[in-house]
């Protein structure tokens, strides 16, 4: 199966060759965006702040549904708007949806926090295709021949800067907590606030109004691409999948560590040691890309995730870290970029950010699914079962997506 061909749309799209100069700066400006977008400094600690003020966990796992399928819903359209209207516009809306969203935490009552999830939402769905969409532009400004190498290594770096400042962000999270609930609403929200700043640095992309096709022929164009390449739509299936067993067994992981015995001291430390293989496999990705075939990097990194939630369900502590800690980190710190680099590498030009958003759309489907049946598992059966029922799943799902990308092949020839 061939590439993709420039359409008169993408044509359309055509931008000029930057200076060295003036691809470094962007090269800051988004490594600059990147870091203060990841500053979550709510994210390890949410859950106890909606616990502290009344919430059981049964209504926080219906608010995090809900950001879900907000997401869900809006993918599709914000991919539209990415490519239609702008890209880096996309971002900067994305940044303003989660300062409000973060600011209606401070009023915790029931429907300011649904309102906040699902803005949250909103917000990742705005960014989920735009911001790899526009780092490819970034890319094709250079001007360089080997576009998937140079993008592989530009992401990766990025992925590096998303890993450190997250971890800076989760660690400074409880340090705020302690000092006022509402600080760490307050400096997440100020981050985003200042990622606008960067993206400003940025170069625009969008299809003039004269070219500008209607939005649901332009999302039909989209999905028509995928329809057309087998590979393009497995590796859309494989991004989804995998990271909705990776994101569902992060959010449980810390409970099951506290199950075998790990004391919370402990547990905080170990959620935050990740943030090292995850860094060094991050920056090897493009040299694992490029010594290994597309096949073979997707078997053996989602491979690397089957054995570790095989490590997890011994419940033998030693192993449960190697598992999760080893195995599973390492295979998602290879595969998110290294899928992210075949799919812009598919992708039509005209309707990259709209194909892209399919694949976080994707995750968002399954994480509706997978994360409130793992929790309600959890409630019937042991972590060591819960966690083999998702290798299975993930088994049977990775069998599936080669199977289906096998037999539409064979039917296109």
């Amino acid at each position: 199966m061939s590439l993709p061909t420039a359409s008169p749309v993408a044509e359309a799209l055509a931008v000029e060759i930057a200076t060295p100069a003036t691809q470094r700066r962007w090269a800051v400006a988004f490594g600059l965006y990147t870091a203060a977008t990841n500053l979550t400094f709510t994210q390890g600690v949410w859950v106890i702040y909606l616990a502290l003020n009344g919430f059981s966990p049964f209504a926080i796992g219906l608010f995090e549904t809900c950001f879900h399928v907000a997401k869900f819903l809006a993918e599709a359209p914000t991919g539209i708007f990415a490519d239609l209207v702008g890209r880096r516009l996309s971002l900067i809306i994305s940044a303003l949806l989660v300062v409000v969203a973060e600011l209606l935490f401070l009023a915790p009552t029931p429907t300011m926090i649904a309102i906040s999830f699902a803005m949250q939402g909103v917000a990742f769905a705005f960014r989920g295709g735009a911001d790899s969409a526009l780092l490819w532009t970034l890319v094709e400004r250079s001007g360089d021949k080997q576009l998937a190498a140079r993008y592989s290594r530009l992401f990766s770096r990025m992925f590096v800067i998303l890993l450190v400042t997250q971890t800076a962000g989760v660690a400074t999270g409880g340090f705020l907590l302690g000092y006022g609930q509402a600080l760490p609403f307050v400096f997440t929200s100020l981050a985003s606030a200042l990622a606008i700043i960067p993206l400003l640095a940025l170069p625009e992309k969008r299809i003039h109004a004269a070219h500008r096709p209607h939005p649901l022929a332009h999302l039909r164009e989209g999905v028509r691409a995928v329809g057309r390449d087998p590979t393009l739509l497995g590796l859309l299936l494989f991004s989804g999948l995998t990271a909705g067993v990776m994101t569902t067994i992060g959010y449980y992981t810390q409970l099951y560590y506290h199950s075998i015995g790990f004391s919370l001291a402990a547990i905080g430390l170990l959620l935050a040691i990740p943030v090292v293989p995850d860094a060094l496999f991050a920056a090897a990705a493009p040299r694992i890309m490029r010594w290994l075939p597309r096949r073979w990097v997707l078997a053996i990194f989602v491979g690397a995730q089957m054995l570790g939630l095989l490590a997890l369900a011994t419940r033998v502590p030693v192993l449960a870290l190697v598992g999760y800690l080893g195995l599973l980190h390492v295979g998602d710190s290879v595969l998110y970029p290294a899928i992210s680099t075949y799919l812009n590498e598919r992708s039509p030009e005209a309707q990259r950010a709209t194909v892209l958003s399919l694949e976080t759309g994707l995750f968002s489907a399954i994480m509706i699914v997978l994360f409130p049946l793992f929790g309600f598992g959890l409630t019937r059966i042991d972590f060591s079962v819960a966690y083999l029922w998702t290798f299975v799943a993930l088994l049977l799902g990775s069998v599936g997506i080669v199977a289906l990308v096998w037999a539409l092949r064979r039917r296109t020839g």
